[in-house]
């Protein structure tokens, strides 16, 4: 069967958002409040989900928030720093005219805004859906998170991954379930799909 659609994830796959969102928030957040963050500071968040993050953060830098006000903060700083944020090399030329819908993380915190997990094959359903599609052999899921691109696969999706910094350490892994697998996006073959 030919591709007849493609789903690209975008933090990490379509932008180099990684480190300047998703590592730089944090820090930016403490930031507006005169905090210094600790130098364990990645490594701890990286244990816990949004929710369990935000209250850390309240509570160890005893910051003037309660829930929704971090995520109010959270929300403005996030908006802030992807003003930074660059397309990956190779994104215009490679994916100038594809139609695409995005279930990606950066929708905001799943409790603020609805998001669906891709921990589950649901996100890529819908937007496969809303392309107008029904069979996931039909289409593409463009990923760099292993857990992400592993539901994708178990649910028949075509799957391309793409490296990228903060998720090299599974690369090997993502490699081995992906039908093609781009050091960056000048190497993907659209025709071998």
């Amino acid at each position: 069967m030919r591709l007849q659609s493609a789903i690209f994830d975008m933090d990490g796959t379509l932008t180099d958002s990684m480190v300047v969102v998703w590592e730089g928030a944090p820090e930016a957040l403490l930031a507006r409040f005169g905090r210094t963050p600790k130098a364990d500071l990645h490594e701890t968040l990286l244990t816990m989900g949004m929710e369990e993050g935000a209250q850390y953060l309240i509570r160890e830098y005893a910051l003037p928030l309660d829930r929704n006000g971090y995520l109010d903060v959270m929300r403005e700083v996030i908006a802030q720093l992807y003003e930074k944020v660059e397309l990956k090399p190779g994104v215009r030329d490679t994916c100038p005219h594809r139609r695409r819908r995005m279930p990606s993380s950066t929708q905001g915190p799943a409790e603020a805004r609805g998001a669906m997990s891709k921990s589950s094959p649901a996100p890529f359903m819908e937007a496969l859906h809303r392309l107008g599609g029904t069979e996931p052999a039909g289409c593409a899921v463009c990923e760099d998170a292993l857990y992400a691109a592993q539901t994708a696969h178990d649910a028949g999706f075509y799957l391309v991954g793409i490296q990228d910094t903060t998720s090299a350490a599974d690369a090997p892994a993502l490699r081995r379930i992906c039908d093609q697998f781009l050091p960056d996006w000048t190497a993907l073959d659209w025709a071998q799909a």
